[in-house]
């Protein structure tokens, strides 16, 4: 068995071998059980091919703790890895690769809209699937906005409109319970990753921009009951990144969504890909458990 901290995870998981982890994580040989809380964490299973992983995550706020723990099919104990690293890096992945699907080409322009621990990630996905020339950051903390910046070599936002109106791809990843911009800020052909708004209650994006956008989501049955944004809105999917797999839609759409509540299947994926490089390179601790 080997067991990665959150520095061998990172080091096991480039976002390239992450983004195409998430390929697996939605094939049509999984299984996706509903995630389920227990005391104050957060137990989600699921299965990828032979391999079948559970997350444990804390949902204390202010506790990033957690565990990805893998298995093989037999029920061997194959490798305990990071959870909030691995989180982080397959949050990220699952953006790239509808990234990927549904913006144009030549997109060269992103925002982050959020300065939280998904940003960075997000960033570094999203200039992998992407020529990406230019990067905006925006927070409702600027010092935070600034920040990620300076690290990513970006610039920071002063005002909302500022900056998406002249955006090709948005990623939003924020705890916001009202939408974080109007509709009519932002360019005809957008596209836009939501990764915030994991609860009924919590709003990202106007419903406006949902009645005009091509959805898809990760899981429509795990949007169903968590994605505030399309709940609050009526909103129901066009797509499940399943179908967008098998076949993407017409390039010529204007405005598309990619709405994420994150589901098991992405962990296992992203895990097993963890511990298959992790072995390779001889990274982490091994145990005879």
């Amino acid at each position: 068995m080997r067991i990665l901290s959150a520095e061998d995870t990172r080091a096991a998981l480039p976002m390239a071998d992450a983004i195409e982890a998430m390929r697996s994580a939605f094939g049509s040989d999984t299984e996706t059980p509903r995630r389920q809380l227990v005391g104050r964490s957060l137990v989600m299973p699921g299965r990828v091919h032979d391999r079948i992983g559970v997350k444990i995550i804390s949902t204390t706020p202010g506790n990033p703790t957690g565990v990805v723990v893998l298995f093989d099919s037999d029920g061997s104990l194959l490798g305990l890895v990071d959870g909030p690293t691995l989180t982080a890096i397959r949050t990220g992945a699952v953006a790239g690769l509808a990234t990927d699907l549904l913006a144009p080409h030549n997109a060269s322009a992103f925002t982050m809209i959020g300065a939280g621990a998904m940003a960075r990630d997000q960033i570094t996905a999203i200039r992998e699937v992407r020529p990406i020339e230019r990067v905006v950051v925006w927070s409702r903390d600027p010092e935070k906005a600034s920040t990620i910046a300076d690290e990513v070599g970006g610039a920071a936002a002063t005002t909302i409109r500022e900056a998406v109106d002249s955006a090709d791809i948005i990623t939003t990843a924020t705890p916001s319970v009202t939408p974080l911009f109007d509709a009519d800020m932002l360019r005809h052909h957008v596209h836009v990753n939501a990764i915030g708004a994991f609860t009924p209650s919590m709003v990202e994006i106007p419903p406006e921009f949902l009645r005009e956008a091509f959805v898809v989501v990760d899981s429509r049955a795990a949007a169903a009951a968590e994605a505030g944004d399309l709940i609050q809105a009526g909103r129901e999917p066009d797509m499940e990144m399943a179908e967008l797999l098998a076949g993407p839609p017409d390039r010529a759409h204007g405005r598309t969504l990619f709405k994420s509540v994150g589901v098991a299947t992405q962990d296992v994926a992203a895990a097993a890909m963890a511990l298959k490089n992790a072995e390779r390179m001889r990274l982490g601790v091994t145990t005879d458990d």
